[in-house]
């Protein structure tokens, strides 16, 4: 399996993958093959690095920072990476810190373009999907890029094209949810009802409203859980995909100033389309609120607590062997 991921330093998606047997240890150098990630934190790149043991694994920077890289004057003379090497080498260019960082970002968005298609894409972000402006959309456009991306034969000699791939996206949300975003969500709603009866009939018939604007005054958490999956959904369809739900969840928080927020992940499969695939089941998947599920606290002495603790204890006894192999610091006892 072919994995992106957007872990942190514990990895714990890595780990379980691993203990699975869907991500495979070599066991000459164990190293984990199939696997890519990005990191911000250049600290923490190289620890994760380190653990997978490959040092192409990671690409080091924020996410949408390098997939929505756009060429300027300058780097757009440099179209390979090949270029991209011969020009870093120019004794020229070193005092130049600007256009040299230009060209690592370019060199950056290059390798993780060509790395694709993957089967699983993790995209954790752990942050508003829309946040305040500017930039809104950087989050979105970036899972947009995905979709664009995930048609792409691979580069690694095989050519593989996926029919099929599996996307989760995690977010947060909260009352400081920007009017801006409101505004985008209540026109891809109001246009879903135009191009599809049975999305407007559902909404009437469930919130017991007409119109669009007094659905997001009276419950706005509900109008953005339903809402902002039609967004993916709608750029799905721009590049030939079919998506379907597989599971909406949401826990909820706390932060550092005693601000409560939640965080939802969005599960969803993408199957190849011949053209001009029809979202509106995705849609109303996300409309019945009965389709959320709330990830509740768990007691750690309750049954469910007490297994989830195993499970997790062998996750990270997976990722300590591994730690002590690569001698990096290893984690507590969950």
């Amino acid at each position: 399996m072919r994995y992106f991921t957007l872990c942190a330093r514990p990895m714990i998606d890595v780990f379980m993958l691993l203990r699975e047997g869907i991500l495979k240890l070599d066991p000459e150098n164990f190293s984990i093959g199939s696997i890519q990630f990005c990191e911000c934190d250049a600290e923490q790149y190289v620890e994760i690095r380190d653990l997978i043991a490959r040092e192409d694994a990671g690409f080091l920077g924020k996410l949408e920072d390098i997939v929505l890289f756009e060429d300027d004057d300058f780097t757009a003379q440099f179209p390979t990476l090949d270029s991209i090497a011969a020009k870093m080498e120019d004794e020229r260019l070193q005092d130049d810190y600007s256009k040299i960082d230009r060209l690592q970002l370019k060199r950056t968005h290059l390798n993780v373009k060509n790395s694709f298609p993957y089967d699983y894409v993790n995209l954790d972000f752990c942050e508003y999907y829309y946040p305040k402006p500017p930039g809104m959309l950087r989050i979105n456009r970036t899972v947009e890029r995905f979709l664009d991306w995930q048609r792409r034969a691979s580069e690694d000699g095989h050519g593989v094209q996926l029919p099929e791939f599996i996307l989760a996206v995690t977010c947060r949300h909260d009352l400081k949810f920007p009017t801006e975003a409101e505004a985008r969500l209540t026109e891809l709603i109001r246009h879903n009802c135009v191009s599809s009866p049975r999305y407007k009939n559902a909404i009437e018939e469930t919130r017991g409203i007409s119109d669009i604007g007094q659905w997001l005054q009276n419950d706005r958490e509900d109008f953005f859980f339903a809402g902002w999956p039609k967004d993916i959904a709608r750029a799905a369809k721009d590049y030939d995909w079919k998506m379907e739900i597989l599971d909406y969840v949401y826990y909820e928080r706390t932060g550092d100033q005693r601000n409560a927020y939640k965080i939802a992940c969005l599960v969803a499969r993408f199957t190849r389309a011949n053209a001009s695939p029809d979202y509106t089941s995705a849609a109303l998947y996300a409309l019945e609120s009965s389709n959320r599920k709330l990830i509740a606290e768990i007691d750690r002495s309750s049954a469910n607590g007490k297994r989830l603790l195993k499970d997790l204890a062998e996750i990270v006894a997976v990722r300590n062997a591994q730690a002590r192999r690569k001698q990096r610091p290893e984690l507590p006892k969950p």
